[in-house]
Protein backbone atom coordinates (compact mmCIF):
# COMPACT_ATOMS: atom_id res chain seq x y z
CA UNK A 1 0.00 0.00 0.00
CA UNK A 2 1.27 3.48 -0.84
CA UNK A 3 1.34 5.70 2.22
CA UNK A 4 -0.36 9.02 1.52
CA UNK A 5 1.15 11.97 3.29
CA UNK A 6 -0.75 15.20 3.52
CA UNK A 7 -3.10 17.37 5.45
CA UNK A 8 -6.78 16.71 5.70
CA UNK A 9 -9.24 19.29 6.95
CA UNK A 10 -12.66 17.74 6.49
CA UNK A 11 -15.75 16.61 8.32
CA UNK A 12 -14.37 13.10 8.49
CA UNK A 13 -16.82 11.57 5.99
CA UNK A 14 -16.76 11.47 2.17
CA UNK A 15 -18.44 14.44 0.50
CA UNK A 16 -21.87 13.64 -0.91
CA UNK A 17 -24.13 15.33 -3.41
CA UNK A 18 -26.55 17.66 -1.64
CA UNK A 19 -29.98 16.06 -1.18
CA UNK A 20 -32.96 15.94 1.12
CA UNK A 21 -31.04 13.80 3.62
CA UNK A 22 -28.34 16.45 4.24
CA UNK A 23 -29.72 17.41 7.65
CA UNK A 24 -29.95 13.79 8.76
CA UNK A 25 -26.39 13.13 7.58
CA UNK A 26 -25.19 16.19 9.45
CA UNK A 27 -26.88 14.98 12.62
CA UNK A 28 -25.25 11.55 12.29
CA UNK A 29 -21.84 13.19 11.94
CA UNK A 30 -22.37 15.17 15.11
CA UNK A 31 -23.33 12.02 17.00
CA UNK A 32 -20.32 10.09 15.74
CA UNK A 33 -17.39 10.28 18.15
CA UNK A 34 -13.92 11.30 17.03
CA UNK A 35 -12.75 7.75 17.79
CA UNK A 36 -15.34 6.27 15.40
CA UNK A 37 -14.49 8.85 12.75
CA UNK A 38 -10.79 8.02 12.93
CA UNK A 39 -11.44 4.28 12.76
CA UNK A 40 -13.47 4.80 9.59
CA UNK A 41 -10.40 6.44 8.09
CA UNK A 42 -8.15 3.60 9.18
CA UNK A 43 -6.67 5.20 12.31
CA UNK A 44 -6.89 3.53 15.71
CA UNK A 45 -6.05 5.28 18.99
CA UNK A 46 -4.36 3.12 21.62
CA UNK A 47 -2.74 4.09 24.93
CA UNK A 48 -2.32 7.69 26.10
CA UNK A 49 1.35 8.71 25.98
CA UNK A 50 0.98 12.06 27.74
CA UNK A 51 -0.48 15.55 27.68
CA UNK A 52 0.62 18.52 25.62
CA UNK A 53 2.04 21.83 26.83
CA UNK A 54 -1.36 23.52 26.47
CA UNK A 55 -3.17 21.08 28.77
CA UNK A 56 -3.93 23.78 31.35
CA UNK A 57 -7.54 22.64 31.24
CA UNK A 58 -7.81 18.91 31.89
CA UNK A 59 -8.15 17.02 28.64
CA UNK A 60 -7.35 19.85 26.21
CA UNK A 61 -4.36 18.16 24.55
CA UNK A 62 -3.69 14.43 24.71
CA UNK A 63 -1.03 12.38 22.93
CA UNK A 64 -1.90 8.81 22.02
CA UNK A 65 -0.11 5.79 20.73
CA UNK A 66 -1.87 5.10 17.42
CA UNK A 67 -1.71 2.94 14.34
CA UNK A 68 -2.90 3.00 10.74
CA UNK A 69 -4.87 -0.08 9.74
CA UNK A 70 -5.38 -1.40 6.20
CA UNK A 71 -6.73 -4.84 5.25
CA UNK A 72 -6.95 -5.61 8.99
CA UNK A 73 -3.17 -5.26 9.30
CA UNK A 74 -1.23 -2.56 11.16
CA UNK A 75 0.59 -0.65 8.42
CA UNK A 76 2.38 1.84 10.61
CA UNK A 77 2.62 2.63 14.36
CA UNK A 78 2.48 6.35 15.10
CA UNK A 79 1.60 8.97 17.67
CA UNK A 80 -1.52 11.14 17.60
CA UNK A 81 -1.84 14.56 19.22
CA UNK A 82 -5.53 15.22 19.80
CA UNK A 83 -6.69 18.76 20.60
CA UNK A 84 -10.18 19.36 22.02
CA UNK A 85 -10.88 22.92 20.89
CA UNK A 86 -14.03 23.22 23.00
CA UNK A 87 -11.97 22.79 26.17
CA UNK A 88 -8.92 24.72 25.01
CA UNK A 89 -8.25 28.32 26.13
CA UNK A 90 -9.51 30.75 23.47
CA UNK A 91 -6.06 32.34 23.24
CA UNK A 92 -4.59 28.98 22.24
CA UNK A 93 -7.29 28.21 19.66
CA UNK A 94 -7.20 31.68 18.07
CA UNK A 95 -3.53 32.63 18.37
CA UNK A 96 -1.26 29.60 18.73
CA UNK A 97 -3.04 26.63 17.12
CA UNK A 98 -3.43 28.14 13.61
CA UNK A 99 0.27 29.08 13.56
CA UNK A 100 1.26 25.59 14.70
CA UNK A 101 -0.79 23.92 11.95
CA UNK A 102 0.59 26.25 9.28
CA UNK A 103 4.16 25.57 10.39
CA UNK A 104 3.63 21.81 10.51
CA UNK A 105 2.45 22.02 6.90
CA UNK A 106 5.70 23.71 5.84
CA UNK A 107 8.49 21.93 7.67
CA UNK A 108 10.21 18.68 6.72
CA UNK A 109 13.63 17.84 8.10
CA UNK A 110 15.37 14.61 9.15
CA UNK A 111 15.71 15.90 12.73
CA UNK A 112 12.16 17.23 13.12
CA UNK A 113 9.36 14.82 13.99
CA UNK A 114 7.60 13.81 10.77
CA UNK A 115 3.92 14.67 10.33
CA UNK A 116 1.80 12.13 8.42
CA UNK A 117 -1.60 13.82 8.39
CA UNK A 118 -3.79 16.34 10.18
CA UNK A 119 -7.54 15.74 10.44
CA UNK A 120 -10.11 18.20 11.75
CA UNK A 121 -13.41 16.74 12.91
CA UNK A 122 -16.71 18.47 13.61
CA UNK A 123 -15.03 21.83 14.31
CA UNK A 124 -14.02 20.44 17.71
CA UNK A 125 -11.14 18.00 17.40
CA UNK A 126 -7.84 18.32 15.57
CA UNK A 127 -5.84 15.11 15.28
CA UNK A 128 -2.20 15.32 14.24
CA UNK A 129 -0.70 11.97 13.29
CA UNK A 130 3.06 11.92 13.50
CA UNK A 131 6.13 9.74 13.67
CA UNK A 132 6.35 7.64 16.82
CA UNK A 133 9.44 8.21 18.97
CA UNK A 134 9.83 4.77 20.50
CA UNK A 135 12.38 5.81 23.16
CA UNK A 136 10.35 8.69 24.60
CA UNK A 137 11.72 12.17 25.22
CA UNK A 138 15.13 13.39 26.34
CA UNK A 139 13.98 14.30 29.85
CA UNK A 140 12.65 10.79 30.47
CA UNK A 141 15.91 9.36 29.13
CA UNK A 142 17.92 11.51 31.57
CA UNK A 143 15.69 10.62 34.52
CA UNK A 144 15.99 6.91 33.75
CA UNK A 145 19.67 6.74 32.74
CA UNK A 146 21.34 9.74 34.34
CA UNK A 147 23.49 12.27 32.52
CA UNK A 148 24.04 11.71 28.79
CA UNK A 149 27.62 10.90 27.84
CA UNK A 150 29.47 13.74 26.15
CA UNK A 151 30.08 11.73 22.97
CA UNK A 152 26.41 10.78 22.66
CA UNK A 153 25.25 14.30 23.42
CA UNK A 154 27.54 15.70 20.73
CA UNK A 155 25.68 13.65 18.11
CA UNK A 156 22.27 14.54 19.53
CA UNK A 157 23.03 18.23 20.04
CA UNK A 158 24.26 18.51 16.47
CA UNK A 159 20.97 16.99 15.25
CA UNK A 160 18.92 19.39 17.40
CA UNK A 161 20.96 22.38 16.22
CA UNK A 162 20.57 21.39 12.56
CA UNK A 163 16.80 21.25 13.06
CA UNK A 164 16.84 24.74 14.59
CA UNK A 165 19.11 26.00 11.80
CA UNK A 166 16.59 24.71 9.25
CA UNK A 167 13.71 26.43 11.04
CA UNK A 168 15.59 29.71 11.39
CA UNK A 169 16.47 29.59 7.69
CA UNK A 170 12.72 29.50 7.03
CA UNK A 171 12.38 32.45 9.45
CA UNK A 172 10.49 30.19 11.87
CA UNK A 173 11.29 30.16 15.58
CA UNK A 174 10.41 27.41 18.05
CA UNK A 175 10.21 29.39 21.33
CA UNK A 176 9.79 26.27 23.49
CA UNK A 177 13.00 24.29 23.12
CA UNK A 178 13.34 21.96 26.10
CA UNK A 179 14.25 18.36 26.91
CA UNK A 180 10.59 17.27 26.86
CA UNK A 181 10.31 18.43 23.24
CA UNK A 182 13.31 16.42 22.07
CA UNK A 183 12.12 12.92 21.12
CA UNK A 184 14.28 9.82 20.69
CA UNK A 185 13.64 7.22 17.99
CA UNK A 186 14.26 3.49 18.00
CA UNK A 187 17.48 4.11 16.05
CA UNK A 188 18.67 6.47 18.80
CA UNK A 189 18.35 9.66 16.79
CA UNK A 190 16.61 12.74 18.17
CA UNK A 191 13.76 14.77 16.69
CA UNK A 192 12.56 18.24 17.63
CA UNK A 193 8.81 18.28 18.33
CA UNK A 194 5.89 20.34 19.70
CA UNK A 195 5.47 23.53 17.70
CA UNK A 196 2.69 24.99 19.84
CA UNK A 197 4.60 28.24 20.42
CA UNK A 198 6.39 28.34 17.06
CA UNK A 199 5.76 31.18 14.63
CA UNK A 200 7.01 32.80 11.45
CA UNK A 201 8.82 36.07 12.14
CA UNK A 202 8.43 37.68 8.71
CA UNK A 203 6.22 40.75 8.35
CA UNK A 204 4.26 41.71 5.22
CA UNK A 205 7.40 43.29 3.72
CA UNK A 206 9.53 40.16 4.17
CA UNK A 207 11.54 41.55 7.08
CA UNK A 208 12.18 39.71 10.34
CA UNK A 209 10.34 41.15 13.33
CA UNK A 210 10.79 40.92 17.08
CA UNK A 211 8.52 38.86 19.32
CA UNK A 212 6.70 40.23 22.34
CA UNK A 213 4.90 37.08 23.54
CA UNK A 214 5.89 35.67 26.93
CA UNK A 215 5.85 31.97 26.13
CA UNK A 216 7.78 28.77 26.64
CA UNK A 217 8.70 26.79 29.74
CA UNK A 218 9.94 28.98 32.57
CA UNK A 219 13.13 27.13 33.45
CA UNK A 220 14.22 27.27 29.77
CA UNK A 221 13.20 30.88 29.06
CA UNK A 222 15.93 33.38 28.21
CA UNK A 223 16.45 36.48 30.40
CA UNK A 224 15.40 38.88 27.62
CA UNK A 225 12.02 37.10 27.49
CA UNK A 226 11.63 37.29 31.27
CA UNK A 227 12.35 41.00 31.06
CA UNK A 228 9.08 41.48 29.19
CA UNK A 229 10.38 43.62 26.32
CA UNK A 230 10.31 42.76 22.58
CA UNK A 231 13.06 40.24 21.85
CA UNK A 232 14.81 38.47 18.98
CA UNK A 233 13.32 34.94 19.20
CA UNK A 234 16.16 33.36 17.20
CA UNK A 235 18.65 34.44 19.85
CA UNK A 236 16.27 33.28 22.59
CA UNK A 237 16.10 29.83 20.96
CA UNK A 238 19.88 29.65 21.45
CA UNK A 239 19.40 30.04 25.20
CA UNK A 240 16.98 27.11 25.16
CA UNK A 241 19.62 25.02 23.38
CA UNK A 242 22.10 25.96 26.09
CA UNK A 243 19.76 24.82 28.85
CA UNK A 244 19.11 21.53 27.03
CA UNK A 245 22.85 20.88 26.72
CA UNK A 246 23.45 21.74 30.38
CA UNK A 247 20.62 19.52 31.64
CA UNK A 248 21.65 16.55 29.49
CA UNK A 249 25.26 16.65 30.70
CA UNK A 250 24.66 17.74 34.28
CA UNK A 251 21.40 15.95 35.14
CA UNK A 252 19.97 19.08 36.78
CA UNK A 253 18.70 22.53 35.80
CA UNK A 254 21.15 25.45 35.60
CA UNK A 255 18.69 27.80 37.35
CA UNK A 256 16.58 26.27 40.10
CA UNK A 257 14.83 29.40 41.40
CA UNK A 258 12.23 29.29 38.64
CA UNK A 259 9.31 29.65 41.09
CA UNK A 260 10.38 33.28 41.51
CA UNK A 261 10.87 35.05 38.20
CA UNK A 262 12.80 37.99 39.63
CA UNK A 263 15.36 35.77 41.38
CA UNK A 264 15.70 33.58 38.32
CA UNK A 265 16.30 36.61 36.10
CA UNK A 266 18.97 37.89 38.50
CA UNK A 267 20.66 34.47 38.51
CA UNK A 268 20.64 34.39 34.71
CA UNK A 269 22.08 37.88 34.35
CA UNK A 270 24.86 37.15 36.85
CA UNK A 271 25.61 33.71 35.30
CA UNK A 272 24.87 32.12 38.66
CA UNK A 273 25.06 28.51 37.53
CA UNK A 274 27.66 25.78 37.78
CA UNK A 275 28.29 22.20 36.77
CA UNK A 276 28.22 19.63 39.52
CA UNK A 277 31.80 19.01 40.69
CA UNK A 278 31.90 15.31 39.86
CA UNK A 279 30.55 15.87 36.35
CA UNK A 280 32.60 19.01 35.68
CA UNK A 281 35.83 17.09 36.21
CA UNK A 282 34.80 14.59 33.52
CA UNK A 283 33.68 17.10 30.86
CA UNK A 284 35.89 18.57 28.17
CA UNK A 285 36.92 22.21 28.25
CA UNK A 286 35.28 22.60 24.84
CA UNK A 287 31.78 21.61 25.93
CA UNK A 288 31.93 23.70 29.10
CA UNK A 289 32.94 26.67 26.97
CA UNK A 290 30.04 26.03 24.58
CA UNK A 291 27.50 25.92 27.41
CA UNK A 292 28.89 29.16 28.81
CA UNK A 293 28.58 30.91 25.44
CA UNK A 294 24.98 29.74 25.04
CA UNK A 295 23.89 30.71 28.56
CA UNK A 296 25.27 34.17 27.86
CA UNK A 297 22.93 36.97 29.05
CA UNK A 298 24.55 39.49 26.69
CA UNK A 299 22.66 39.03 23.41
CA UNK A 300 25.58 40.35 21.36
CA UNK A 301 27.85 37.61 22.70
CA UNK A 302 25.51 34.60 22.66
CA UNK A 303 26.34 32.05 19.97
CA UNK A 304 24.19 31.43 16.90
CA UNK A 305 23.43 28.12 15.18
CA UNK A 306 26.31 28.28 12.71
CA UNK A 307 28.77 29.04 15.51
CA UNK A 308 27.54 25.98 17.38
CA UNK A 309 27.95 23.77 14.33
CA UNK A 310 31.47 25.16 13.75
CA UNK A 311 32.47 24.95 17.41
CA UNK A 312 35.55 23.10 18.63
CA UNK A 313 33.34 20.74 20.62
CA UNK A 314 31.36 19.60 17.57
CA UNK A 315 34.64 19.29 15.62
CA UNK A 316 35.94 16.77 18.18
CA UNK A 317 34.00 14.24 16.09
CA UNK A 318 34.94 14.97 12.44
CA UNK A 319 31.84 13.11 11.21
CA UNK A 320 29.69 15.76 12.89
CA UNK A 321 31.08 18.40 10.52
CA UNK A 322 29.68 16.69 7.43
CA UNK A 323 26.04 17.07 6.37
CA UNK A 324 24.22 13.97 5.20
CA UNK A 325 22.43 14.17 1.85
CA UNK A 326 19.06 14.52 3.60
CA UNK A 327 20.35 17.26 5.90
CA UNK A 328 21.91 19.14 3.00
CA UNK A 329 18.81 18.78 0.82
CA UNK A 330 16.48 20.04 3.57
CA UNK A 331 18.61 23.13 4.17
CA UNK A 332 18.87 23.92 0.45
CA UNK A 333 15.10 23.63 0.03
CA UNK A 334 14.58 25.94 3.01
CA UNK A 335 16.92 28.52 1.48
CA UNK A 336 15.09 28.33 -1.85
CA UNK A 337 11.67 28.58 -0.21
CA UNK A 338 12.49 31.58 1.97
CA UNK A 339 14.08 33.40 -0.98
CA UNK A 340 10.83 33.01 -2.94
CA UNK A 341 8.69 34.05 0.04
CA UNK A 342 10.73 37.20 0.69
CA UNK A 343 10.69 38.13 -3.00
CA UNK A 344 6.91 37.69 -3.17
CA UNK A 345 6.32 39.73 0.00
CA UNK A 346 8.63 42.46 -1.26
CA UNK A 347 6.83 42.63 -4.63
CA UNK A 348 3.42 42.70 -2.94
CA UNK A 349 4.55 45.48 -0.62
CA UNK A 350 5.87 47.54 -3.56
CA UNK A 351 2.56 47.19 -5.42
CA UNK A 352 0.60 48.20 -2.32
Amino acid sequence: MTWRLGFEFSSGLPKRRANLNTSAASLRRKRMSHVEMLERRGYRLLDILGSGSHAKVDGVVKVYMAEFIADNLCQRPMACKLVDMEKAPRNYVVKFLPKELEILRRIKHPHIIEIYSIIQWNKRYICTFMQLAEKGDLLDFILENGAVSENQMRVWFRQITLAVQYMHTLEIVHRDLKCENILITAKFNVKVSDFGFARSILDDHGSAILSDTFCGSLCYIAPEVLKGLPYNPKISDMWGLGVILFVALNCTMPFRKFSQIKKMYEAQMSCDWTFRKKISDELSTQVKSLVKKLLEPDLTKRLGVQQILNSKWIAMNPKCLILSEREKSALEKAEEEITKIKAKKSTTADVA
